[in-house]
């Protein structure tokens, strides 16, 4: 397995105005497990086909271990691809699939199917190796197209484009659990692909956000959710988002609808800023209330309590802070009480909060936030963090 690096990487399909990719730069480990997340058009695929040889870049580098591959062909790179849609030979028995590339290669006939059998073990395929693949259910056929992906210990890259797709649902966590499961084991580099936010937090060691042709952060799952770089990133990273408020930096203070919410941090300059809080640091309250969730007794909420933070001191910052119900969704029941999603309105915009529900649709409430926790933006780039 390779270690992998782009260097101001950059393609533009013949006749586009502009570059579908523009300038990245990207280090993906040996042996890492590393998402490619994006909504659709954020250029993930093209960054796929430039990994795996189909597209050469019109500037810039792909390196595998140092050595610039990007004028390689895909069959002297060493990579292996998994698509939405698993490719197999149905004709053939799913052993027959796996040692097929081992035998292209020139692998004895033993040697081949003592790494098959392998391989098929560490997916649990081992009673279907005699089986035609033909015969098999959409998920384990993608299954032995990972296995088959995997089975040549030369490769130095894996990529898996969007491989969850047509899978069902109901067994999507078991087969990102598998290929979780081999990759650790087998100390694979792989580059998995989606547009599905959990798929990409729940698989990868780090994760790259892209949006319009450029790579926005690339972070650990905790890093993305807790300190967003980027607008986009702390509203598509969470679900819901993070809540992102109008607000503004005047004289050491942040303010929101005209309410000091917390400190600024320092040397942060007076002006715009964009107030972004994750909806579980957040609380709506009945107006007779004057305790959040958080300096509560961990009874009361564990969660909160746990993490240690603990609401600005001096009272409370955001007494002002009254916004209006709209709706709640409850989730499930926390401690003898419901819990669930709070939609409200602070003047012309809507923020959810996840707490225990003690509010309805058409209440007045008042806006508790964990301060110690805010992310500042201005122009979309994070400036500040209270964390």
């Amino acid at each position: 397995m390779a270690d992998v690096r782009l260097e101001a990487l950059s393609f533009r399909y013949p006749g586009a105005d502009t570059d579908t990719l523009r300038e990245l730069d990207l280090g993906i480990a040996r042996g890492e497990a590393h998402a490619l997340l994006g909504a659709s058009g954020a250029g993930k695929s093209t960054l796929v086909n430039l990994l795996s040889g189909l597209i050469r870049p019109g500037s810039g580098a792909v390196r595998f271990d140092g050595r610039n591959v990007s004028a390689l062909p895909p069959r002297e790179r060493g990579v292996s691809q998994v698509f939405q849609f698993p490719v197999l030979y149905d004709t053939l028995t799913v052993e027959q699939n796996l040692t097929l590339p081992l035998r292209n290669r020139g692998w004895r006939r033993a040697a081949a199917r003592e790494r098959a059998a392998e391989i098929a073990g560490r997916l649990e395929l081992t009673p279907w190796l005699a089986v035609r693949a033909g015969k098999l259910s959409l998920f384990q056929k993608q299954l032995v197209a990972i296995a088959r992906a995997l089975v040549r210990p030369d490769i130095a890259l894996v990529l898996l484009d969007e491989p969850l797709t047509a899978v069902q649902p109901a067994t999507k966590w078991q087969l990102r659990q598998s290929i979780k499961a081999i990759q650790r084991d087998l100390g694979a580099t792989m580059v998995y692909v989606t547009h599905d936010q959990t798929e990409a937090l729940t698989f990868a060691d780090r994760i790259s956000v892209m949006h319009g042709g450029a790579i926005l952060q690339t972070g650990t799952p905790e890093a993305l959710y807790r300190e967003p770089d980027h607008e986009h990133v702390a509203h598509f990273i969470g679900s819901p988002g993070m809540n992102l408020l109008p607000g503004r930096v005047e004289r050491g203070e942040v303010r929101l609808a005209g309410v000091r919410v917390a400190a600024a941090p320092a040397d942060l300059a007076d002006g715009p800023c964009t107030v972004g809080f994750r909806p579980e640091w957040a609380e709506l309250q009945p107006l007779g209330e004057r305790q959040p969730l958080w300096e509560r007794p961990p009874a009361a909420n564990a969660e909160f309590a746990a993490r240690g933070r603990s609401h600005s001191t001096g009272g409370s910052p955001s007494d002002g802070l009254t916004v209006q119900v709209t709706a709640t969704r409850v989730l499930g029941i926390d401690g003898g009480g419901a819990f669930g999603i709070v939609t409200a309105r602070l003047g012309e915009h809507l923020l959810r909060t996840r707490q225990i529900v003690r509010v309805a649709a058409g209440d007045t409430a008042r806006l508790e936030l964990d301060s110690a926790r805010l992310v500042l933006f201005r122009e979309g780039v994070r400036i500040g963090c209270r964390q």
